[in-house]
Protein backbone atom coordinates (compact mmCIF):
# COMPACT_ATOMS: atom_id res chain seq x y z
CA UNK A 1 0.00 0.00 0.00
CA UNK A 2 3.06 2.37 0.79
CA UNK A 3 4.47 1.61 -2.30
CA UNK A 4 1.65 2.40 -3.94
CA UNK A 5 1.09 6.09 -2.30
CA UNK A 6 4.58 6.46 -3.06
CA UNK A 7 4.32 5.73 -7.12
CA UNK A 8 0.92 7.89 -7.06
CA UNK A 9 2.72 11.01 -5.43
CA UNK A 10 5.90 10.23 -7.63
CA UNK A 11 3.50 10.10 -10.76
CA UNK A 12 1.96 13.65 -9.67
CA UNK A 13 5.12 15.43 -9.17
CA UNK A 14 6.33 14.40 -12.57
CA UNK A 15 2.99 15.60 -14.03
CA UNK A 16 2.89 18.87 -12.11
CA UNK A 17 7.08 19.53 -13.65
CA UNK A 18 5.71 18.89 -16.97
CA UNK A 19 3.36 20.96 -17.15
CA UNK A 20 5.38 23.61 -15.49
CA UNK A 21 8.82 23.02 -18.13
CA UNK A 22 5.54 23.30 -20.64
CA UNK A 23 4.44 26.70 -19.51
CA UNK A 24 7.77 27.60 -19.62
CA UNK A 25 9.49 26.28 -23.02
CA UNK A 26 8.67 29.59 -24.56
CA UNK A 27 9.54 32.45 -23.62
CA UNK A 28 9.44 36.02 -25.38
CA UNK A 29 11.91 39.05 -25.17
CA UNK A 30 10.33 42.84 -25.13
CA UNK A 31 11.67 46.03 -26.02
CA UNK A 32 10.88 49.33 -26.54
CA UNK A 33 12.21 52.61 -28.47
CA UNK A 34 10.47 55.80 -27.72
CA UNK A 35 10.73 58.63 -30.31
CA UNK A 36 13.05 61.38 -29.22
CA UNK A 37 14.46 63.83 -31.72
CA UNK A 38 14.46 61.69 -34.61
CA UNK A 39 13.65 62.95 -38.57
CA UNK A 40 14.12 59.75 -40.60
CA UNK A 41 14.82 55.78 -39.63
CA UNK A 42 16.54 52.97 -41.10
CA UNK A 43 15.29 49.25 -40.32
CA UNK A 44 17.78 47.22 -41.01
CA UNK A 45 16.40 43.43 -40.80
CA UNK A 46 19.00 40.08 -40.59
CA UNK A 47 16.33 37.29 -40.04
CA UNK A 48 18.01 33.89 -40.82
CA UNK A 49 15.44 31.49 -39.94
CA UNK A 50 11.64 32.81 -38.59
CA UNK A 51 8.51 33.92 -39.24
CA UNK A 52 8.28 38.14 -38.89
CA UNK A 53 5.64 40.66 -39.06
CA UNK A 54 5.79 43.86 -39.92
CA UNK A 55 3.24 46.94 -39.23
CA UNK A 56 2.62 50.17 -37.98
CA UNK A 57 2.62 50.90 -34.00
CA UNK A 58 2.46 53.57 -31.92
CA UNK A 59 2.94 57.41 -32.83
CA UNK A 60 5.04 57.75 -29.82
CA UNK A 61 7.30 55.17 -30.32
CA UNK A 62 9.92 54.44 -32.91
CA UNK A 63 9.37 50.69 -32.58
CA UNK A 64 8.05 48.03 -30.10
CA UNK A 65 9.90 44.65 -30.93
CA UNK A 66 8.88 41.35 -29.15
CA UNK A 67 10.72 37.96 -30.12
CA UNK A 68 8.57 34.74 -28.96
CA UNK A 69 10.69 31.92 -29.11
CA UNK A 70 12.11 28.31 -27.65
CA UNK A 71 14.28 28.05 -24.98
CA UNK A 72 16.15 25.19 -26.84
CA UNK A 73 16.86 27.49 -29.96
CA UNK A 74 19.85 27.98 -30.80
CA UNK A 75 19.76 31.13 -32.63
CA UNK A 76 21.01 34.95 -30.99
CA UNK A 77 18.69 37.81 -31.27
CA UNK A 78 20.49 40.67 -31.33
CA UNK A 79 18.86 44.10 -31.14
CA UNK A 80 20.25 47.91 -31.33
CA UNK A 81 18.69 51.30 -31.86
CA UNK A 82 21.23 54.30 -32.36
CA UNK A 83 20.81 57.96 -33.37
CA UNK A 84 22.97 60.09 -35.50
CA UNK A 85 22.19 63.18 -36.39
CA UNK A 86 18.68 63.04 -35.97
CA UNK A 87 18.44 59.59 -37.83
CA UNK A 88 18.25 56.85 -35.92
CA UNK A 89 19.15 53.16 -37.25
CA UNK A 90 17.39 50.18 -36.00
CA UNK A 91 19.34 47.11 -36.25
CA UNK A 92 17.90 43.18 -35.87
CA UNK A 93 19.83 40.54 -36.24
CA UNK A 94 18.92 36.83 -35.83
CA UNK A 95 21.25 34.19 -36.75
CA UNK A 96 23.05 30.45 -36.11
CA UNK A 97 19.97 29.01 -37.16
CA UNK A 98 19.80 24.82 -35.82
CA UNK A 99 17.50 23.80 -38.13
CA UNK A 100 17.16 23.38 -42.41
CA UNK A 101 14.08 24.80 -44.04
CA UNK A 102 13.09 21.27 -44.45
CA UNK A 103 13.37 20.04 -40.67
CA UNK A 104 10.13 18.81 -39.23
CA UNK A 105 10.49 21.29 -36.02
CA UNK A 106 11.00 23.84 -38.25
CA UNK A 107 8.59 23.84 -40.44
CA UNK A 108 5.48 23.56 -37.88
CA UNK A 109 4.65 27.22 -37.83
CA UNK A 110 8.42 28.39 -37.23
CA UNK A 111 9.47 28.07 -33.91
CA UNK A 112 10.65 31.96 -33.57
CA UNK A 113 8.43 34.70 -34.14
CA UNK A 114 9.30 38.33 -34.48
CA UNK A 115 7.26 41.00 -34.04
CA UNK A 116 8.25 44.70 -35.11
CA UNK A 117 5.64 47.46 -34.66
CA UNK A 118 7.11 51.03 -35.89
CA UNK A 119 5.59 54.33 -35.42
CA UNK A 120 4.23 56.36 -38.21
CA UNK A 121 5.45 60.15 -37.42
CA UNK A 122 9.12 59.78 -39.49
CA UNK A 123 10.07 58.51 -43.14
CA UNK A 124 11.45 54.95 -42.56
CA UNK A 125 13.52 53.42 -45.05
CA UNK A 126 13.81 49.19 -44.97
CA UNK A 127 16.83 46.80 -45.47
CA UNK A 128 15.43 43.45 -45.11
CA UNK A 129 17.04 40.23 -45.30
CA UNK A 130 14.90 37.11 -44.25
CA UNK A 131 16.58 33.66 -45.37
CA UNK A 132 13.86 31.00 -44.35
CA UNK A 133 10.62 31.38 -43.05
CA UNK A 134 7.34 33.37 -43.39
CA UNK A 135 6.71 36.99 -43.47
CA UNK A 136 3.82 39.42 -42.90
CA UNK A 137 4.53 43.25 -43.89
CA UNK A 138 2.10 45.64 -43.76
CA UNK A 139 2.94 49.15 -44.86
CA UNK A 140 -0.31 50.95 -44.34
CA UNK A 141 -0.33 54.38 -42.81
CA UNK A 142 3.98 54.26 -42.44
CA UNK A 143 5.92 56.90 -44.04
CA UNK A 144 8.04 54.38 -46.57
CA UNK A 145 11.26 56.70 -47.98
CA UNK A 146 12.51 53.47 -49.44
CA UNK A 147 12.58 49.63 -49.09
CA UNK A 148 14.57 46.59 -49.75
CA UNK A 149 14.22 42.72 -49.38
CA UNK A 150 15.83 39.50 -50.30
CA UNK A 151 14.42 36.82 -49.40
CA UNK A 152 15.39 33.18 -49.83
CA UNK A 153 13.52 29.81 -48.95
CA UNK A 154 10.14 31.41 -47.65
CA UNK A 155 6.89 32.87 -47.67
CA UNK A 156 6.45 36.55 -47.86
CA UNK A 157 3.25 38.93 -47.69
CA UNK A 158 3.13 42.50 -48.41
CA UNK A 159 0.54 45.24 -48.81
CA UNK A 160 0.03 49.06 -48.87
CA UNK A 161 -3.72 49.50 -47.73
CA UNK A 162 -3.51 53.46 -47.92
CA UNK A 163 -1.44 55.72 -50.22
CA UNK A 164 2.43 56.45 -49.14
CA UNK A 165 2.46 60.23 -47.34
CA UNK A 166 5.29 60.72 -48.88
CA UNK A 167 6.94 59.49 -52.00
CA UNK A 168 9.01 56.60 -51.96
CA UNK A 169 12.58 56.81 -53.67
CA UNK A 170 13.14 52.82 -54.38
CA UNK A 171 11.54 49.81 -54.07
CA UNK A 172 13.42 46.58 -54.65
CA UNK A 173 12.46 42.73 -53.98
CA UNK A 174 14.82 40.16 -54.42
CA UNK A 175 12.88 36.59 -54.31
CA UNK A 176 14.91 33.16 -54.30
CA UNK A 177 12.68 29.87 -53.79
CA UNK A 178 9.71 31.37 -52.66
CA UNK A 179 6.66 32.33 -52.65
CA UNK A 180 6.17 36.50 -52.84
CA UNK A 181 2.75 38.37 -52.74
CA UNK A 182 2.72 42.07 -52.94
CA UNK A 183 -0.27 44.09 -52.96
CA UNK A 184 -1.78 47.80 -53.64
CA UNK A 185 1.54 48.70 -54.73
CA UNK A 186 0.26 51.78 -56.42
CA UNK A 187 0.08 52.67 -52.62
CA UNK A 188 3.55 53.47 -52.28
CA UNK A 189 3.93 55.98 -54.60
CA UNK A 190 7.08 55.39 -56.05
CA UNK A 191 9.33 56.53 -59.01
CA UNK A 192 11.36 53.23 -59.77
CA UNK A 193 10.37 49.12 -58.68
CA UNK A 194 12.27 46.73 -59.42
CA UNK A 195 11.52 42.57 -58.73
CA UNK A 196 13.52 39.85 -59.04
CA UNK A 197 12.57 36.27 -58.74
CA UNK A 198 13.93 32.98 -59.29
CA UNK A 199 12.32 29.96 -58.71
CA UNK A 200 9.03 30.54 -57.11
CA UNK A 201 5.69 31.53 -57.46
CA UNK A 202 4.92 35.33 -57.44
CA UNK A 203 2.08 38.21 -57.49
CA UNK A 204 2.37 41.70 -58.04
CA UNK A 205 -0.82 43.85 -57.85
CA UNK A 206 -0.29 47.30 -58.78
CA UNK A 207 -3.45 48.48 -57.18
CA UNK A 208 -4.14 51.91 -55.22
CA UNK A 209 -3.43 55.55 -56.08
CA UNK A 210 -0.41 56.31 -59.03
CA UNK A 211 0.43 60.37 -57.81
CA UNK A 212 3.06 60.23 -60.08
CA UNK A 213 4.28 58.13 -62.83
CA UNK A 214 6.61 55.20 -62.33
CA UNK A 215 9.18 52.69 -64.27
CA UNK A 216 8.90 48.64 -62.62
CA UNK A 217 11.59 46.20 -63.88
CA UNK A 218 10.32 42.96 -63.41
CA UNK A 219 13.26 39.74 -63.98
CA UNK A 220 12.50 36.21 -63.55
CA UNK A 221 14.19 33.12 -63.87
CA UNK A 222 12.23 29.53 -63.71
CA UNK A 223 9.02 30.70 -61.64
CA UNK A 224 5.84 32.23 -62.16
CA UNK A 225 4.45 35.75 -61.97
CA UNK A 226 1.43 37.33 -62.39
CA UNK A 227 0.95 41.30 -62.94
CA UNK A 228 -1.97 42.86 -62.21
CA UNK A 229 -2.56 46.41 -63.40
CA UNK A 230 -5.42 48.56 -62.48
CA UNK A 231 -7.16 50.37 -65.61
CA UNK A 232 -7.17 53.67 -63.42
CA UNK A 233 -3.68 53.70 -64.49
CA UNK A 234 -2.40 54.13 -68.24
CA UNK A 235 -0.18 51.54 -68.52
CA UNK A 236 3.05 50.15 -71.40
CA UNK A 237 4.40 46.72 -71.19
CA UNK A 238 8.21 46.46 -72.97
CA UNK A 239 8.59 43.18 -73.28
CA UNK A 240 11.29 40.63 -75.33
CA UNK A 241 9.43 38.11 -77.48
CA UNK A 242 12.63 36.28 -77.91
CA UNK A 243 12.42 34.80 -74.65
CA UNK A 244 11.20 31.07 -74.26
CA UNK A 245 8.86 31.71 -71.47
CA UNK A 246 4.90 31.34 -71.05
CA UNK A 247 3.73 34.83 -71.81
CA UNK A 248 -0.10 35.82 -71.81
CA UNK A 249 -1.90 39.51 -71.57
CA UNK A 250 -5.13 41.02 -71.57
CA UNK A 251 -6.91 42.59 -74.25
CA UNK A 252 -6.57 46.07 -72.71
CA UNK A 253 -3.12 45.89 -74.36
CA UNK A 254 -2.91 46.73 -77.94
CA UNK A 255 0.52 45.92 -79.13
CA UNK A 256 2.33 49.00 -81.03
CA UNK A 257 5.48 47.35 -82.10
CA UNK A 258 7.71 44.35 -81.19
CA UNK A 259 7.84 43.62 -77.99
CA UNK A 260 6.03 47.24 -76.52
CA UNK A 261 2.25 46.66 -75.62
CA UNK A 262 0.10 49.46 -74.52
CA UNK A 263 -3.16 50.18 -73.18
CA UNK A 264 -5.18 53.02 -75.53
CA UNK A 265 -4.93 55.94 -72.80
CA UNK A 266 -0.99 55.63 -72.43
CA UNK A 267 0.70 58.49 -74.75
CA UNK A 268 -2.09 61.00 -73.69
CA UNK A 269 -1.49 60.90 -69.83
CA UNK A 270 0.80 62.23 -67.72
CA UNK A 271 0.61 59.74 -65.24
CA UNK A 272 1.04 56.15 -66.43
CA UNK A 273 2.69 52.94 -65.42
CA UNK A 274 5.26 51.53 -67.67
CA UNK A 275 7.02 48.18 -66.79
CA UNK A 276 9.94 46.14 -68.49
CA UNK A 277 9.74 42.58 -68.21
CA UNK A 278 12.54 40.04 -68.65
CA UNK A 279 11.49 36.04 -68.01
CA UNK A 280 13.95 33.15 -68.68
CA UNK A 281 11.76 29.83 -69.09
CA UNK A 282 9.18 31.01 -66.53
CA UNK A 283 5.49 31.83 -66.63
CA UNK A 284 3.95 35.53 -67.26
CA UNK A 285 0.81 36.71 -66.80
CA UNK A 286 -0.41 40.00 -67.36
CA UNK A 287 -3.36 41.51 -66.04
CA UNK A 288 -5.46 44.31 -66.24
CA UNK A 289 -8.16 44.71 -63.78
Amino acid sequence: MKNSKLFRLILLFGTACTVVLCAYARQTNHREFSRTHEKEVRVILDISFASITIERGESDKIAVVDYDEEESNMQKLYISYDISHESGTLHIKLKESTHFWGDDEGSKGHRNHLDIKLGDTVPISFEIELGAGKGEIDLTDLQVKEFNISTGASSVTMKCGKPNPISADDISIESGVSKFTAMDLGNLNFHNLKFSGGVGSYKLDFDGKFRQSAEVQIEIGLGSINVYVPKSIPAKLVYDDNWLSSFSLDDDFEKTRKGVYETADFQDSSKRLTIRMEAGLGSVRIHRK
